[in-house]
């Protein structure tokens, strides 16, 4: 993805790994209409 969304653009389909081996996948496992993703890296 290039572009940044913008204010009303809907959520790209995307697949998370998680660290119990299972997956999350957005916008397929929301629980509601609106969603807020936070990435934190931390420190590697």
């Amino acid at each position: 993805m290039n572009e940044k969304l913008q204010q009303g653009d809907r959520l790209p389909p995307i697949t998370f790994n998680l660290i119990d081996g299972s997956t999350l996948e957005l916008p397929g496992d929301m629980s509601s209409r609106y969603l807020a993703v936070m990435f934190y890296r931390g420190v590697w």
